[in-house]
């Protein structure tokens, strides 16, 4: 048996994009290994049935059972031959290229912006028009003040901004959320390090992954703190042993087309790069459904507890002034993310409120209580943040939070929405 002869589809995503009579598919890869698809009914049909355990034949049986229509063999095969050009398919051949990639990767000091040219723009004066639009557009906070003026100029006295937290949702749909956070990093923290806690929106070795490489941008690249990670490290492996250890600090492929800490990376280069230096530690965190499931506190879990020890009392001892930045989204709903129902008005008035205590939660400071607002529904709401917050407030423990501006995407056919908030943090 060979995977040829018996497909399977990797671990994929397959959203529709258009409904009716000539519905369409999007086929896409978290890991990022494979450019996405667009794909007809039935060779969507044919992607659902690629378990690995079905030869052409099979396939072709199969889909006729199902769809109620003919196809023919050369036809199976030319979806499968396709699917497999473009490494989605789990056999040998991704494999090879799959290995062939990390190995590159590992190698690299700086890591390549993965979606300058996508989600926001490539080009340095275009990405700088845009982004500038993101602060002075009717949604956003405003100008940013000019280069001259010094950071903590606005801040009220006996209060230092410790934290932000900002979206990681793309720039088209929640820029204007984004620039609010990056205010607040402008013109109040003075910070020579930023701790970005990122979204892991794909399998990590461990519950945590720190990348050391520097991050590219189109307007230059954001210098990672090695020192601090070193720090880091020789703080956590007084208490982790050393394999556990090594899946933290090696497990860098994660981080490669991530954007929860690229797209923070970015707006840290667009506020700051040309008014002082700054370097980042980029952090991204793991799945908490487990603690959500069992309802367990994660505060619980020794994998957690010693992390978050180990990185609070790195930023304390480095010294150097410390500020964490949080990429995160709330809640995820829709018929595009498992729910029967579109999305009605009373919907999304009920996660409105829902979203504002869940974000009182954050700004009380409150770790336990984020976390318990989220493991009391089950998740239902699909909080695409649920860790990094814990980590954060858990970490700094701050006396205070302000928020700054919420918001959500809802589809145009209401098949999902997706809700989202920037806030400031306060020592």
């Amino acid at each position: 048996m060979t995977f040829s002869d018996h497909p399977r589809i990797r671990p994929l995503e397959l959203v529709p994009i258009r409904e009716g009579e000539n519905a369409m598919y999007a086929l896409r890869d978290p890991y990022g290994f494979a450019d996405t698809v667009a794909l007809p009914m039935g060779a969507a049909m044919l992607v659902i049935l690629m378990n690995g355990e079905r030869t052409l034949g099979d396939l072709r049986i199969e889909f006729e059972r199902k769809v109620g229509k003919s196809i023919s063999l050369p036809d199976v095969e030319r979806v499968v031959n396709q699917l497999d050009e473009r490494y989605m398919l789990d056999n040998q051949r991704f494999a090879s290229y799959q290995a062939d990639l990390m190995a590159r990767y590992q190698q690299l000091e700086v890591r390549p912006a993965a979606h300058a040219g996508g989600a926001y723009a490539g080009h340095p004066e275009a990405l700088r028009a845009q982004l500038g639009n993101l602060f002075t557009c009717e949604a956003g906070p405003g100008l940013l003040p000019s280069e001259g003026t010094r950071a903590g100029d606005t801040v009220i006295e006996d209060q230092k901004l410790c934290a932000v937290m900002s979206p990681h949702i793309d720039l088209h749909r929640g820029g204007p959320t984004f620039a609010w956070a990056y205010d607040r990093v402008v013109t109040e923290s003075d910070a020579e390090i930023f701790i970005i806690l990122g979204t892991a929106h794909t399998p990590l070795a461990s519950l945590f992954s720190v990348s050391q490489k520097h991050f590219d941008t189109p307007l230059g690249t954001v210098e990672t703190d090695r020192g601090f990670i070193a720090a880091l490290k020789a703080r956590l492996a007084e208490c982790e042993d050393a394999g556990e250890v090594a899946k933290i600090f090696d497990d860098e492929l994660p981080h490669r087309s991530e954007h929860s800490i690229e797209f923070q990376a970015l707006m840290l280069q667009y506020g700051l790069g040309s008014r002082r230096d700054y370097t980042i530690v980029p952090i991204l965190v793991g799945s908490f459904h487990p603690f959500v499931q069992y309802n367990r506190s994660p505060g619980d879990s020794p994998a957690v507890a010693d992390f978050v020890a180990a990185l609070r009392e790195t930023a304390a001892s480095c010294g150097k002034k410390v500020c964490f930045v949080v990429g995160i989204d709330l809640a995820h709903i829709g018929q595009q993310f498992g729910d029967e129902e579109l999305i009605t008005d009373a919907r999304l008035t009920e996660q409105w409120a829902d979203d504002q205590e869940l974000l009182a939660r954050a700004c009380e400071g409150d770790a336990e209580a984020w976390f318990i607002h989220v493991a009391a529904q089950a998740d239902k709401n699909r909080i695409c943040g649920l860790a990094p917050m814990y980590v954060m407030l858990e970490a700094i423990r701050p006396c205070r939070g302000e928020l700054l501006k919420y918001d959500h995407a809802v589809a145009e056919d209401r098949t999902s929405c997706v809700s989202f908030a920037s806030a400031a943090f306060y020592e």
